[in-house]
């Protein structure tokens, strides 16, 4: 329902048409902007949906208390995290993924001399199929590089088995 004047919307909501006024500047809705000796014009639904959100808000609105308690249990589950191994700090996962890519990327430059004598002779398709091989097991390196870094951790003897097998030698 459309309603002319502000102090006809004003009366609606119990207010003096100078808290219409001031409303408007925070976002209060006006479907005709009147002018001197022309009412403005106002959908009631609309104003009375802007009022409702308006005071969901002010409930809605986080105190300086609620953040400290919001800040206070999100540090709490990130150490719970942290604690059951789940969250793991970038200061310790940087230099293990820069290890892991420099081992890979030493794994890749070191394949063309191995590519290229084996390369001899070869047709295209079991060319193409040495490439992909090569390939796979580069991304299969780097995709394992969170193993890689924790066997750099164990010791030599852990590492070998009875073979005398001693870690990857890919």
């Amino acid at each position: 329902m459309r309603i002319k004047g502000q102090e006809q919307i004003a009366a609606l909501f119990g207010v003096a048409p100078k808290t219409i006024t001031e409303w408007q500047v925070f976002g209060f809705p006006v479907a005709f902007q009147g002018g001197p000796g022309v009412p403005s014009e106002y959908e009631s639904p609309a104003c009375i949906a802007w009022m409702v959100g308006r005071e969901v808000s002010k409930i809605r609105s986080e105190t300086p208390k609620d953040r400290l308690s919001r800040l206070q249990g999100d540090k709490l589950e990130q150490e719970m995290l942290r604690d059951a191994g789940k969250l793991i700090p970038a200061s310790e996962i940087e230099p293990m993924w820069e290890g892991a890519v420099i081992a890979a990327r030493e794994y890749l430059l070191g394949e063309p001399p191995r590519i290229a004598s084996l390369s001899i002779g070869m047709e295209k398709p079991a060319l193409e199929e040495l490439l992909r091989t090569t390939f796979e097991a580069y991304l299969v390196k780097l995709s394992n590089w969170r193993a890689a870094m924790q066997e750099d951790d164990i010791e030599p003897d852990e590492a070998s088995d009875e073979d005398g097998y001693h870690g990857d030698d890919a």
